[in-house]
């Protein structure tokens, strides 16, 4: 196991980084070249991985491009009306003009004949990673040859992880993120954002010592700058605050893509490309000096549905919540905590995974199965959370917390904390998420100073 160190010792010892560039790094000449620089200022940065080119002001995505090709595919055969979109953005990237004519030739030709839709969103990553390694002088490797899936049972990392050591074990060499192949050969992708997950396999697979992520922003933030006009940057957290963030809404990687991170004890540092001198946001597996407060960030979800069962005695009859969970499986309804007393219990709900008639069939399951006194939803819930690694160590945060709520005359309506004490959660009234948010802020972090 790797201990911790400071990144300054890190840049001394380390023999690897893997960096992950994403879209708006990748969006254009200008940055390219920026993050070519990047690589090059320091010889341990090995093994890149990169995305496809994002949005600029004069062009969509390169990925929304391709699926438009995909669509004239479908339609007729060929993308001509498209493809030349898709041409024009990497020709004004690549350094051989030429190389780069034949290359995007013989990528048309393969996606019209091919048909495929993960084919063809994916070739805006390959194409990135190809012309990129070009401007390194890197090797480019395919992810083709590094990511596996199989056809029913999805993506598996124990062959990805040992293809990823066996090619990329030395050397330099850029990858295209987002996909990967099958048994067959066929190319799958993973969702949007999945450039976040192919870094951090080829990361963990490889033991990097560090994760590079660049991104546009300069690492994560306390709080939502939406929000909270004074948030800042978090210098260094963990992994297990870094979850409880993302999954309560805190969006800057792709949440699988910390799986294989922490599998493998793996650092990550957020930073952005397009500022270097911000050291932005280290995560690391554990961290054991004392910090000064007990709260690394403050965050939110809105759109909370409430599924209230109420039945005498549900305690004493241990099929209740099993049988709750079938109705809601079979459903499809997935559900985030589920808060409960001696008579009664709540599954929390995000509102987009469930309509008005899946609404009324979970209801008249439910009675039927368990006939509870009282089962209704509630709606119009937000859940608002205080997190850190070093509550557990501090007495008197839960009262601060509500002390904070109850100077705003914010009703908690309900509160969940787990034994980890990593985050306290609170249930508030959805037109004051935001007020509740701000107030959580004020009592904990904003005395801090610029990072």
């Amino acid at each position: 196991m790797r201990g911790i160190v400071s990144m300054n010792d890190m840049e001394e010892t380390q023999a690897c980084i893997v960096c992950k560039f994403g879209g708006t790094s990748m969006a254009d000449s200008e940055s390219t070249e920026r993050v070519a620089e990047i690589v090059k200022s320091n010889p341990l940065r090995r093994i890149i991985v990169v995305s496809a080119p994002g949005k600029t002001e004069n062009s969509e995505k390169v990925t929304d491009l391709l699926i438009e090709c995909h669509r004239e595919i479908e339609a007729c055969g060929k993308c001509d009306q498209t493809f030349p979109l898709v041409a024009a953005r990497f020709l004004q990237i690549a350094t051989d003009t030429k190389d780069a004519e034949r290359e995007l030739a013989k990528i048309k030709s393969q996606m019209e004949n091919s048909g495929q839709y993960d084919f063809c969103v994916s070739r805006g990553e390959y194409l990135s990673a190809y012309f990129f390694a070009k401007r390194l002088g890197f090797a480019f490797i395919d992810a083709a040859e590094l990511i596996r899936f199989h056809r029913y049972d999805g993506y598996d990392s124990k062959e990805s992880e040992k293809l990823c050591r066996a090619k990329l074990k030395n050397g330099y060499a850029v990858v295209p993120g987002f996909y990967g192949a099958d048994e067959t050969g066929a190319i799958v992708t993973f969702s949007r954002g999945g450039s976040d997950i192919t870094g951090s396999i080829v990361a963990g697979a490889i033991k990097a010592d560090l994760y590079e992520n660049w991104t546009d922003v300069d690492g994560i933030l306390n709080a939502d700058p939406r929000i909270v006009e004074n948030a800042r940057i978090i210098p260094k957290m963990t992994y297990g605050e870094l979850r409880e963030l993302s999954y309560l809404g805190a969006s800057v990687l792709h949440t699988d893509a910390l799986v294989p991170l922490i599998k493998n004890r793996t650092p990550l540092q957020v930073r952005n490309t397009f500022c270097m001198s911000k050291r932005g946001t280290v995560i690391y597996p554990c961290l054991k000096e004392p910090e000064k407060k007990p709260v690394t960030g403050i965050v939110g979800k809105k759109d909370i549905l409430v599924l209230f069962i109420h039945k005498i005695g549900m305690n004493q009859q241990k099929s209740i919540v099993r049988k709750v969970l079938s109705v809601l499986e079979y459903y499809g309804v997935s559900f985030e905590h589920m808060p409960s007393s001696i008579d009664a219990v709540n599954f929390l709900i995000p509102k987009s995974s469930i309509n008005d008639a899946i609404r009324s069939a979970v209801l008249s399951e439910i009675k039927k199965s368990i006939r509870p006194d009282e089962i209704k939803f509630i709606d119009r819930l937000s859940i608002v959370s205080v997190v850190g690694r070093n509550m557990y160590q501090c007495v008197g945060v839960a009262e601060k917390m509500f002390a904070a709520l109850a100077r705003e005359k914010i009703n908690i309506r309900m509160i969940i904390q787990g034994c980890r004490e990593l985050n306290i959660i609170a249930g508030v009234d959805e037109d004051r998420y935001e007020d509740a948010i701000r107030a959580l802020h004020r009592a904990f972090l904003e005395e801090e100073t610029p990072s």
